[in-house]
């Protein structure tokens, strides 16, 4: 779909074939400013017991949304605003601070929390900031070529930075999916990174559930060939039909 003239949108989320609920939660909004539209594009991989992850998925994206919004009326009362690394960092901030409030109130939940990889840019400018925290992605897709703009904050992925461990290695490893950091935990670090944004650009933003299961190789050949919202359902049932391990959630973006 076409978020506005500009933006064109894919969206999916899929609880998967093993899990009883869907931990994910996503978002994809615009917000207008005098400015020009304010873009908002993430994804979020709750966890904890029960259902205290897919709370904390959702608390993440609602604060990132809520920050966003906020700001955008801001502006529209034609008020100074801060700039956009520092709305991320606040939209981070927030959801921290709720999801550790609620789980504080609700002791059943406690040890909650969540991944969160989210974009906030200006609709007509060529930058903008991803917020990252956990092992959820963002991708660029540029002139042919894929690339990762994220790092996951896990355990293997340490690792391998560190040179310990191969990426192979890391795959097949029992503690993949262990995170070193995450919303909700005890000073929970997060990473703010500036993008370019050009016309043509496609950006993806994925929990684990699908690049685990349809590497991210596989997908240029539909990012070339299909649009973006064939190119997502077709990723989201090939992870289903690859044994939907783990809930599975995207949202892509092409700048046009």
């Amino acid at each position: 779909m076409h978020l506005t003239d500009r933006l064109e949108i894919a969206t999916a989320s899929n609880t998967g074939r093993v899990r009883r609920n869907n931990e994910d939660f996503h978002r994809a909004a615009v917000y207008p400013t005098p400015k020009g539209n304010l873009l908002v594009a993430g994804v979020a991989d709750g966890m904890g017991g029960a259902e205290a992850g897919e709370v904390a998925s959702k608390i993440a994206i609602d604060s990132l949304s809520e920050a966003v919004r906020a700001y955008a009326e801001h502006l529209a009362r034609h008020r100074p605003g801060v700039p956009l690394d520092r709305l991320v960092l606040k939209a981070f901030t927030l959801a921290q601070r709720r999801i550790r409030g609620y789980a504080a109130r609700n002791p059943n939940n406690r040890g909650m929390g969540t991944t969160m990889t989210a974009l906030v840019a200006f609709e007509n400018a060529h930058k903008g900031y991803i917020g990252h925290i956990g092992d959820s992605r963002a991708y660029r897709y540029r002139a042919g070529e894929l690339k990762l703009l994220t790092q996951d904050h896990s355990w293997v992925a340490q690792q391998v930075r560190l040179g310990r461990m191969t990426d192979w290695e890391a795959e097949e490893h029992p503690w993949r999916n262990m995170l070193t950091q995450a919303l909700g935990v005890e000073d929970a670090e997060f990473e703010v990174l500036p993008v370019e944004l050009l016309r043509g650009d496609v950006y993806i933003f994925t929990t684990d559930g699908l690049y685990n299961l349809v590497p991210p190789e596989e997908w240029v050949v539909d990012l070339d060939q299909k649009d973006l919202e064939s190119a997502v359902d077709y990723w989201t049932a090939q992870a289903v039909k690859r044994g939907g391990t783990d809930n599975i959630t995207v949202v892509a973006m092409r700048i046009r």
